[in-house]
C-alpha cells in the first residue's frame, strides 16, 4: 500500500509543541466498491443485484505518525476511521465515530509495544491471518456461522446471539467485537523468543460505574518456523460468550495452505465448533487464486464455500472477482449495500441453498 508522508506543515496542524516537528505523519487508505448479484434473497427467494463495498477489503482512511524519543523508543498513534464506498457514510468500524476503527497511541522498543484506546481485537487479528487467499466476502459470513444459543446485555437482559453483531457480540455493548474500545494492550517483541509472536488485550467496559460490566480479554500467540505458522487465540467478552481458535498454514509446493478451527460458547444455549479449511495459489506473476470452505456444526450445519481471483494492475490497485456458495442459514454475501432486504447491509439467506457473485474493484493509497 503506498503512503503519502505530510509535511512539517500538517504535523503542525495535527500535533502541538515542538513534539509536532520531531513526528513523522502517514497519511493512508483504501476504497473497495464491487457489483453483488446473489440468488435466495428476501421474501420472494429473488435474484437481486447490488452495489457492494469491502467486499475484498475494507474501506478505510488513517493516519499513522511516530517519533524517536531515543535509545531505540518510539512513540505512535494511528488514527483510522472506516467509510461506505457507496455514499461516503462513516462504515466498517466498531463504533459510530469518525475514527472508528482505531484511535489509540502507546510504546514501542526492545520491551515490546504498549497501546491505549480504540484498537483491533488480537483474536480478530489471528483469525484473519489464519485465511488462505480470500476477501472479507467470506472471512466476515464464516465468522458469523456461530449463531446458536443467547448472551447477555450489559443491562442484564437475554438477547439472541444471531441478532448481536459480527462477533457474536450483544447489539447494547459498544463494539461489534472487531475494533476494542477503552482498552489497553501489550505485544512481545519479535526479537525477544525466536519465532514467537503474542499480544494480549483488556478492555474496561464502558458501563458507568462499573467498569467490569461488558469487559473484554482477548489474546493470542503464534510460532512461525520458516513458512510455517501456527496461532492460538481467545476472547472472553464477561456475560455474553467466549471463543477460541486454533489455526495455521504452511507452503504445499506453489500453493499455500491453511485452515482454523473456532470453538464459540455464549453464555446460555449450546456452544458451536467452525471448521475453516483453504488453499491460495498464485497462478500468474500479477494473479492469485483461492479456494476455501467454512461449516459450523449447529442446527442443519451451515456451510459456505468460496472461489476468489485477484487481479494486481500495482501494488495498490486490484481487481477481484468471487463466488460464495452458502447452505442451511449462512450468508451468501458480505455486502451488498442497495439490497432491498431488511438488513441491507448483508445478502441474507431465506432458503437452503443461495449463491453470491461478486466483481470488484480496490485502490489504496
Amino acid at each position: 500500500m503506498n503512503k503519502i508522508r505530510l509535511v512539517s506543515l500538517l504535523s503542525f496542524t495535527l500535533l502541538s509543541g515542538a513534539a509536532a516537528a520531531q513526528t513523522g505523519l502517514t497519511l493512508y487508505g483504501n476504497i473497495d466498491a464491487s457489483w453483488v448479484s446473489a440468488t435466495g434473497i428476501g421474501p420472494g427467494n429473488d435474484r437481486r443485484s447490488s452495489f457492494g463495498e469491502g467486499n475484498w477489503t475494507p474501506s478505510v482512511w488513517g493516519v499513522s505518525g511516530k517519533e524517536d524519543l531515543g535509545s531505540g523508543v518510539m512513540a505512535h498513534i494511528n488514527l483510522e476511521g472506516g467509510f461506505n464506498a457507496g455514499d461516503g457514510s462513516i462504515a466498517n468500524g466498531g463504533t459510530s465515530g469518525v475514527f472508528s476503527r482505531q484511535a489509540n497511541l502507546g510504546f514501542s522498543g526492545d520491551f515490546g509495544t504498549f497501546k491505549a484506546g480504540l484498537q483491533i481485537s488480537p483474536f480478530i487479528a489471528a483469525y484473519n491471518s489464519s485465511l488462505a487467499v480470500a476477501g472479507q466476502n467470506f472471512s466476515v459470513p464464516a465468522l458469523l456461522l456461530h449463531q446458536n444459543g443467547t448472551a447477555l446485555n450489559n443491562l442484564g437482559a437475554p438477547v439472541s446471539v444471531t441478532a448481536g453483531g459480527t462477533d457474536a457480540d450483544v447489539a447494547n455493548s459498544t463494539t461489534s467485537g472487531f475494533f476494542i474500545p477503552n482498552s489497553i494492550s501489550y505485544s512481545l517483541p519479535r526479537e525477544l523468543l525466536n519465532g514467537f509472536t503474542g499480544s494480549a488485550l483488556y478492555s474496561f467496559g464502558g458501563v458507568p460505574g462499573d467498569t467490569g460490566t461488558n469487559r473484554l480479554a482477548s489474546g493470542n500467540i503464534g510460532y512461525s518456523l520458516g513458512d510455517i505458522n501456527l496461532l492460538a487465540a481467545i476472547s472472553d467478552r464477561a456475560q455474553q460468550y467466549q471463543q477460541y481458535l486454533l489455526g495455521g498454514s504452511v507452503p504445499l509446493g506453489a500453493a499455500k495452505l491453511a485452515g482454523s478451527y473456532v470453538h464459540f460458547s455464549p453464555e446460555t444455549g449450546n456452544s458451536t465448533n467452525t471448521y475453516i479449511i483453504g488453499a491460495g495459489l498464485q497462478v500468474m506473476p500479477k494473479t492469485n487464486v483461492g479456494i476455501n470452505f467454512a461449516r459450523n456444526s449447529g442446527p442443519n450445519h451451515p456451510s459456505i464455500i468460496n472461489l476468489s481471483a485477484v487481479y494486481s494492475f500495482s501494488k495498490s490497485t486490484e481487481v477481484y472477482a468471487a463466488f460464495n456458495h452458502a447452505k442451511d442459514g449462512a450468508f451468501s454475501s458480505y455486502s451488498g449495500s442497495v439490497d432491498a432486504t431488511a438488513s441491507p447491509a448483508t445478502l441474507s439467506q431465506t432458503v437452503s441453498i443461495s449463491n453470491a457473485f461478486i466483481l470488484g474493484l480496490r485502490k489504496g493509497f
